[in-house]
């Protein structure tokens, strides 16, 4: 029996390979201001995909460490 898809599951493609882990993000113009901080030159476009890597990432960490699959 499949459980109910929240509202945020529903609009991302399933991937079996990265769980749908809640995290909370970093707002876009604060993760922008870090990352101008450290010495990099992005725009606030190319800021957003570096989060959603850095997020799938960290999923993926999560569930290596968290889960017996």
């Amino acid at each position: 029996m499949k459980k109910a898809k929240s509202k945020n599951e529903s609009q991302q493609p399933e991937n079996k390979y990265i769980p749908s882990i809640p995290l909370k993000k970093i707002p876009s113009e604060k993760a922008l201001q870090i990352l101008r901080k450290a010495g990099h030159d992005v725009n606030e476009e190319q800021s957003e995909e570096i989060m959603e890597f850095l997020y799938t990432i960290v999923k993926l960490t999560l569930k290596e460490f968290f889960t017996s699959d």
